[in-house]
C-alpha cells in the first residue's frame, strides 16, 4: 500500500469514526433526553429497588414509578 493510499484510508476511517460519534449523540440527544421518569417532568426525589431487583424511582406527588414503566 502506497503512503497516498494508506493516508487516504486512515483519513477516510476517521471521518466514519467521527460521524459515527456524531450521529449517536445526535440520537440520544433527541430520544434519551426528552425522556421524563415522573409525570409532569419533574425530577425523582429518591432512587431504591423493588422486590424484584428493579430500580424504582419516588416521585414529589408520593406515586413510585418503576424503571420501563410507564405511569
Amino acid at each position: 500500500m502506497s503512503p497516498q493510499a494508506r493516508k487516504r484510508f486512515l483519513i477516510g476511517l476517521s471521518a466514519l469514526v467521527v460521524l459515527l460519534f456524531l450521529g449517536g449523540a445526535a440520537a440520544w440527544a433527541l430520544d434519551f433526553s426528552h425522556q421524563q421518569v415522573c409525570p409532569g417532568g419533574k425530577h425523582w426525589i429518591a432512587q431504591g429497588n423493588d422486590s424484584m431487583g428493579a430500580v424504582t424511582y419516588l416521585c414529589p406527588n408520593g406515586l413510585t414509578v418503576t424503571q420501563g414503566v410507564a405511569p
